[in-house]
């Protein structure tokens, strides 16, 4: 189970509760100035920007998880986050235009920073979004000891032949999927999401069979929830100790550090 790391770990959450102050400071005190706030107004404003910002940083961590943007297509993907961004900006500008009406007797200064207020809100999600993909947590990471469980595994069965292709039902018909159009395979609970140019399907699968049928010179499990298709990507990007893999659908996805190396050996680096 994944749990919130802003919540259930203290370095990360005194890491957000610390830039949540500062950016609150900033963007209350930026905006008070440039339009004339009251001291009172900016101080309330600093306030509910501060905490806004922390509860919404949690909220979006756990939505971002838990609504799986990564199996849609990119442009599914672009239009669910923005409306995502969109409630999210409308629920901060709203509650700080509720505290603000309390406290201050000219309103329209804060409406005459909407559109600055918006536009820097959604930088803010923007930003976040990019953070969360970075560094966003694995259920679990595709261990060493499971690799030594598949090859002893191997050992002790006769050779299982790979595949070609795989089918999906889809209503009443049925579709063929040629392996060479898979972008990547990843666990959905107790289904494997097949996701391809096209879109993806469902299919009630372990991921680790596809592991064993699938070509091994051609597919690599990257960690324990996600093989993809090694002609399908497009770049791998480092952070510090963490590794990012971009697929020519535009996903992104974090590689664990086993995942890192099998990759690694098959793309002789």
């Amino acid at each position: 189970m994944i749990r919130n790391p802003i919540l259930h770990d203290t370095f990360v959450r005194l890491y957000h509760i610390v830039l949540c102050i500062l950016l609150g400071m900033a963007y209350a005190i930026c905006f008070g100035i440039a339009f004339h706030f009251s001291a009172l107004s900016i101080a309330a404003d600093i306030m509910v920007s501060m905490l806004l910002l922390f509860g919404e940083a949690v909220i979006l961590w756990s939505v971002f998880t838990f609504s799986r943007l990564e199996v849609l297509d990119f442009y599914q993907s672009v239009i669910i986050n923005i409306i995502y961004a969109l409630l999210a900006v409308i629920i901060m500008l709203a509650i700080e235009y509720t505290v603000l009406t309390a406290v201050s007797d000219n309103i329209n200064l804060f409406l005459s920073s909407l559109p600055a207020r918006m536009f820097s809100l959604f930088v803010i999600y923007v930003s976040f979004r990019r953070y969360y993909i970075i560094n966003r947590p694995e259920e679990d990471n595709y261990s060493q000891e499971d690799n030594l469980k598949v090859d002893t595994d191997s050992e002790k069965t006769a050779p299982i032949e790979t595949i070609e292709r795989i089918t999906v039902k889809v209503g009443t018909k049925i579709k063929v999927i040629p392996i060479k159009d898979l972008i990547c395979l990843k666990a959905e609970d107790d289904y494997v999401s097949i996701i391809t140019a096209e879109g993806h399907w469902l299919k009630s699968e372990r991921l680790k069979d596809y592991e064993l049928l699938l070509p091994a010179d051609r597919f690599v499990r990257i960690h324990r929830s996600c093989i993809v298709n090694i002609s399908m990507i497009t770049k791998i990007e480092r952070y510090g100790q963490k590794q990012l893999l971009v697929l020519s659908n535009g996903q992104s996805i974090r590689i664990s550090s086993t995942g890192y190396r099998l990759l690694r050996a098959k793309l002789n680096l």
